[in-house]
Formats: structure tokens, sequence, C-alpha cells
């Protein structure tokens, strides 16, 4: 029998997550938000603020691609070259390319948030990744995600693809996979939030680490 994938840490908070229906965590109906005119508003109210993604503007305005918001973000982008005949040295896909990058990283903030000191926010992100059990404290929270790779842009696509993210044991297997699949992420942009510095790693030239025989185990859930 299939485990179950555990109760939402976000909608258990606040009754509110910013993956809406598409969360793969339980979301506990029983707490219900009643429509009114506070500053968190409804669940459905939620829902249609975020289907204008940072994602879904940006490729709209590219009207004659067919953008698939189903798919993962970064194979849209190069499908859309392909489909332009954009070539790397192309300037129009040079602009297209800083603006998709931004994109990105805004993405990433609406999903997960920018403020460091946002305990719930840094609960949501353990329970993405796969941090069990889940810590009480910012520095706790802090310390787990930094010892934790993860793809960043699969961080952002799991809400659209519903693919699990994959943890790696190190910096290394990242790399490999990050390289094979061309799934960057930009570490330097302007829109950059605090809980993305905690993320970043060294994909060209990554860090040679040992393994302990606990994170072996923690590898590809």
């Amino acid at each position: 029998m299939p485990s179950s994938p555990g109760v939402c840490y976000s909608y258990s908070q606040t009754a509110s997550c910013r993956f809406g229906s598409q969360c793969r965590f339980t979301h506990d109906e029983g707490f219900e938000v009643t429509n009114d005119n506070s500053s968190r508003g409804t669940m459905h109210e939620r829902s249609q603020t975020y289907t204008q993604t940072s994602l879904n503007d940006f490729f709209a305005t590219y009207p004659k691609f067919e953008y698939d918001s189903s798919a993962s973000a970064p194979l849209e982008f190069y499908r859309m070259c392909d489909e332009f005949g954009w070539d790397r040295e192309d300037k129009e896909r040079e602009q297209a390319s800083r603006d998709f990058k931004d994109a990105l990283v805004q993405q990433f903030n609406e999903i997960y948030g920018t403020d460091v000191n946002n305990l719930t926010s840094w609960r949501t992100l353990c329970q993405i990744v796969h941090i069990s059990p889940i810590p009480d404290t910012l520095e706790s929270c802090r310390e787990a995600v930094k010892a934790t790779h993860v793809n960043i842009v699969d961080l952002v696509d799991t809400k659209a693809t519903g693919e699990p993210v994959t943890v790696f044991v190190s910096e290394v297997d990242l790399s490999e996979y990050t390289i094979s699949t061309g799934k960057f992420f930009p570490r330097d942009n302007a829109y950059a939030g605090g809980l993305l510095r905690y993320l970043l790693r060294r994909i060209i030239n990554p860090r040679q680490e040992r393994v302990s025989k606990t994170q072996s185990r923690r590898r590809r859930h």
C-alpha cells in the first residue's frame, strides 16, 4: 500500500497553502476559512490569485508559443527557443533568458516566501524536501535546509508537475543531475529572497564531500 503523504504543515497552521489543490500533502478539511474581508481571505480567492504566476506572465509575453503550465518550466523555455529558432548567440534569446530567470526566482518567492524569519515558510520548505521530523525552531529549520541538496528548479516545478523533489546525497550528485537535465537556477538575481541563499549550491565546481551512512539512507525519496 502507498504511504500517506502526510498533513500539509502550512495549511494546518494558517488554513492556506501556496500549492492549493495541487499540494501533495493532506489539507485538514475540518478547518474552514470564511469568506470575509480579512487580509487572509478565502482559499478560493488565494487560489485564483496564485494562478497569475510569474512564469505564466513571462510566457504570456510570447503568445505564439503554446506554453504547457503543467510541464517543467526550463524545459518549456528550451522548447520555446527551439520553436522560435533561437541559437545561444541570438539577442532575442538572451533577453528572453534574462526575463525567464527573473520569473523563475519570483515564482520561487511566490511559492515559498522570502522572509527568513517566517517559521511557517521554513517548515513548509522542510516538508517539501523530506526533512523529518520537521524542526520546531527557525535555526533548526535553517540548518536542516543548509544540509540538504535539492535542485531549486524542481522546488518550483513540483507545484505544476506534481513530481516529488529528489534529495541528493552530495553536491556532486546534485551537480550531475542539474547539468544532465539543464535545470539551472540563477545564483545571483535581483529578486532573490532570503530563503534561497540556504539552498544555493556550487553546480559547476561542486565540493567533494564525504557522505555519511545517515545521509546515504536519505537519498532519493
